[in-house]
């Protein structure tokens, strides 16, 4: 992976964001829909084979069953995602389901230092989950789908709860946020949050059985507006997977600058 050069002024200000002069941090956000794919199978080592694929060093997940879940034979996703990606995992629990669990996960080359977790609004609950690391917060969550004023509430709940709880390390938050670019929601994240992965690409592609205007942009990953003009992006796009999920991963790799 190449390395970029940094002046001593750059790397004075590297140590002080927490992401390192010499190296690339490489980020992901995938909605894994409970590892179903468009042959409607429930293959897990499927997903984590998309992951890896793509060597993140955090990945937000979406749609995960956790322990007992029927539907998915009782099987721990995220940490069986965890034990095949050789990453931690790190799962929240949105609602209880089919004798388990149903919510969003983190994996992480890193054990998290701390964990927190808050409830999010929504017709059927959400989530936000957050992890601290050695020189950053990552965190995902997955907004409701059936109204427009509950994601908007869930913003403020996650502005106010970044506010509270974070410090000064960068904190990069992911995941599908059901709203589009041009939304309210996007608008009210982007007082508090720079979008950083690629916001013209089509991420919801729902295999593809709905017209073409319902293909769209949905899913993100962004990072703390103090933090943004500190940081490079390069690579971000949308993988070109449209098998392993209704969703597509992506990517974005942040270095200091």
């Amino acid at each position: 992976m190449k390395k970029n050069i940094l002046s001593l002024a750059a790397i004075a200000l590297a140590a002080l964001t927490g992401i390192t002069a010499t190296a690339e941090t490489r980020l992901m956000s995938f909605n894994v829909m409970h590892c179903a794919g468009a042959d409607k199978k429930i293959d897990i080592s499927r997903t984590a084979a998309a992951i890896q694929r793509e060597r993140p060093d955090f990945v937000g997940l979406q749609e995960v069953d956790c322990k007992a879940a029927r539907r998915s034979g009782g099987v721990d996703q995220p940490a069986e995602l965890g034990r095949l990606t050789g990453m931690q995992a790190t799962f929240a629990k949105a609602i209880p389901f089919q004798g388990g669990g149903y919510g969003v996960a983190v994996l992480s080359r890193e054990k998290p230092i701390s964990v927190f977790k808050t409830p999010l609004p929504g017709q059927e609950p959400r989530v936000l989950l957050l992890c601290e690391f050695t020189n950053c917060w990552f965190g995902t969550t997955h907004l409701s789908v059936a109204a427009e004023s509950e994601r908007v509430e869930s913003i403020a709940i996650i502005r106010k709860t970044l506010a509270e709880r974070v410090g000064k390390k960068p904190v990069f938050l992911t995941g599908d946020w059901n709203a589009t670019p041009g939304s309210t929601v996007l608008a009210g994240m982007r007082e508090f949050m720079t979008v950083i992965s690629d916001e013209q690409c089509r991420t919801f592609h729902g295999f593809r059985k709905h017209a073409p205007g319902s293909n769209y942009c949905i899913d993100y990953i962004a990072v703390d507006a103090a933090s943004a003009g500190t940081l490079g992006v390069r690579d971000a796009h949308v993988v070109p997977d449209v098998t392993t999920s209704d969703h597509s991963p992506i990517v974005a790799t942040v270095f200091a600058k």
